[in-house]
């Protein structure tokens, strides 16, 4: 009985051991298909980006070109030398700013701000060539 005892408690500590390897191996399994797992997600977003990078190049490549600003690039002023001069000959018949821009609204059609008659009157405004 000694014997056949301690066979069993060898065949359970064989099993004990096989289970022990078992488990280590399901648990180095689960982090592979973890590692799959997140490597799939980031081939997936690879291959999204990737589309998407080629939609927006096609997107680029066929909009229509804008048009050119016909006064230029940038903010250039717009009063045009025939409107500073106008402006300057209002000013010396001693009307004001306000009386000027509506003028010269009348007069020309183009919209000027008080502050531009006032830009022009003391020569800070450039004319539309600058």
């Amino acid at each position: 009985m000694q014997k056949s005892r301690e066979q069993l408690q060898d065949l359970l500590d064989r099993e004990m051991e096989y289970t022990k390897k078992l488990n280590k191996k399901i648990d180095f399994l689960r982090g592979q298909l973890k590692v799959s797992i997140t490597k799939q997600e980031h081939e997936k977003a690879i291959a999204y980006l990737q589309r998407k990078h080629e939609q927006e190049l096609t997107d680029i490549n066929n909009r229509q070109s804008k048009e050119p600003n016909e006064r230029g690039a940038g903010r250039k002023k717009k009063a045009t030398n025939q409107v500073i001069l106008r402006v300057l000959e209002l000013r010396q018949e001693g009307l004001s700013q306000q009386k000027i821009s509506k003028a010269i609204f009348e007069e020309l059609g183009i919209v000027i701000s008080r502050t531009t008659v006032g830009e022009i009157v003391r020569g800070e405004h450039g004319n539309g060539a600058e």
